[in-house]
């Protein structure tokens, strides 16, 4: 095949977060004792950032991730920042993590104190400094507008800060079009939005936890799904937004068991995303013709790599499950990347450094050999 020229999603792409070196880890608890001061931090964050992109670039990967080195999650930066100094703190929540063998890891939610007001950039910074050591596309990512409600309900947003959750949606979308504007004006043209909630809902216990809340599941989803919308609409011209579907990922442990087929009219139909991040890694995502009910000008793109285990996957198997894909979704519309990112919190991984970069070489070495290009 001839290698053309392509725009976000890469045949060849990431979700985003990457392990933290131990230094960095360390540097940042320091940082949180007062042992050391912001600026020698950002140093060590940028001399990581730069090693960690250096990697990614030499493997072959032609959308380039900070990282998130300087985040502590994929979640809790950006709304802190959005609600200042003792805007977000967190409690005790309904959900956890889960696996095979019944362990589970309790999940929190976080409470607003504070209205959730843009007052200046949250991750923009971070993408300049990342455009600005790389010639490939920086990729930025940022959580799903409607985690906070799915995590901790209208106790966990309606505690003081606001009245009617009509008031918080509205400060939401304005949050989002306003980092959305500074992302682009930082030189941002490919996001990905960590969406980590709908396709939960076909999971019967997570259903369970929503009604014991007094939400009737069904209505909330359409509500979701139209915050999303609105924050999607707010994309400037010029910058390309994708959805990265998630069911949980914490040390190997897991939310949901739910298909997307329950989920289908919502995420793919009602869903103005122009590009999915789906997870197929495992049974729990269900089987793979559940693509059969994805626009056709939509691109999908496979996440058959696991970051729940270090076990290298087979590439003809890899292969072969793409072609299966490419019955419902055609070969030009997909790609393929991990399941989800390899440390969406600090310390929230199962594997090495050595085994993240092998799955990543893993990912662009079989889409080179099933498209030409990455």
């Amino acid at each position: 095949m001839t290698a053309t020229p392509r725009t976000p999603p890469f045949r060849a792409d990431q979700v985003g977060s990457l392990l933290r070196p131990a230094h960095l880890i360390e540097a940042r608890e320091k940082r949180r004792k007062r042992l050391i001061d912001g600026a020698e931090l950002k140093r060590l964050e940028d001399e990581a950032i730069r090693e960690v992109v250096a990697m990614q670039e030499s493997i072959g990967l032609q959308s380039i991730s900070d990282g998130e080195f300087r985040r502590q999650s994929y979640i809790v930066d950006f709304f802190r920042k959005a609600t200042g100094p003792g805007g977000l703190t967190a409690e005790k929540g309904d959900f956890f993590h889960r696996n095979e063998k019944g362990e589970t890891i309790p999940l929190e939610k976080l409470v607003i104190h504070k209205p959730v007001k843009w007052t200046e950039p949250i991750f923009a910074g971070h993408l300049a400094f990342l455009k600005s050591i790389t010639p490939r596309t920086p990729k930025m990512t940022v959580p799903s507008p409607i985690v906070l409600h799915f995590m901790g309900g209208r106790d966990a947003i309606l505690r003081g800060a606001y009245t009617s959750l009509d008031a918080f949606w509205a400060d939401v979308v304005e949050v989002y079009r306003s980092e959305f504007a500074a992302l682009h004006k930082a030189g941002c043209t490919y996001l990905q939005v960590d969406e980590t909630s709908l396709v939960k809902f076909g999971d019967p216990e997570i259903r369970a936890v929503i009604e014991r809340r007094g939400d009737d599941w069904r209505k909330l989803v359409e509500t979701y799904v139209d915050v999303i919308n609105a924050v999607l609409s707010s994309a400037p011209p010029g910058m390309t937004v994708g959805i990265h579907v998630c069911r949980g990922n914490r040390k190997g442990f897991w939310q949901a068991d739910a298909g997307y087929e329950f989920m289908a009219d919502q995420l793919f139909r009602r869903l103005k995303a122009k590009f999915y991040f789906l997870e197929f890694d495992s049974p729990r995502a269900g089987p793979i013709d559940a693509l059969k009910f994805m626009p056709e000008d939509k691109t999908v793109v496979l996440g058959l790599v696991t970051t729940k285990s270090p076990a290298l996957e087979d590439p003809e198997m890899l292969r072969s499950r793409v072609r299966e894909a490419s019955a419902h979704v055609s070969m030009d519309r997909l790609c393929l990347s991990p399941q989800c990112g390899f440390s969406g919190n600090v310390g929230n991984t199962v594997m090495n450094a050595d085994q993240q970069f092998a799955k990543l070489r893993l990912v662009v070495e079989t889409a080179r050999s099933l498209w030409g290009d990455t």
